[in-house]
């Protein structure tokens, strides 16, 4: 199963240089990204935006730490 690229949702509070956070803590777990791959979903009242990551995950202690690092994030609402 593991290599394999894993697509990771999480919806937070839009708010000021909440994108750059996130895409720092995903980096420091999965590596660089290529930013051009992430998708934004602003929701209908523009008070929250979902993003979506593809990282190249490695194995199943990889992505308990980075979803834990992302829900100690005061922003993220839901990681999926």
């Amino acid at each position: 199963m593991f290599p394999c690229n894993y697509p990771i949702k999480v919806m937070v509070r839009a708010e000021p240089g909440v994108r750059s956070h996130i895409d720092a803590i995903i980096e420091r777990h999965a590596g660089p990204l290529d930013l051009s791959t992430v998708t934004e979903r602003p929701s209908a009242r523009q008070r929250f935006l979902g993003l979506t990551y593809v990282i190249h995950a490695t194995g199943q202690q990889q992505i308990a730490g980075l979803f834990a690092a992302l829900k100690q994030c005061p922003a993220v609402v839901l990681v999926l």
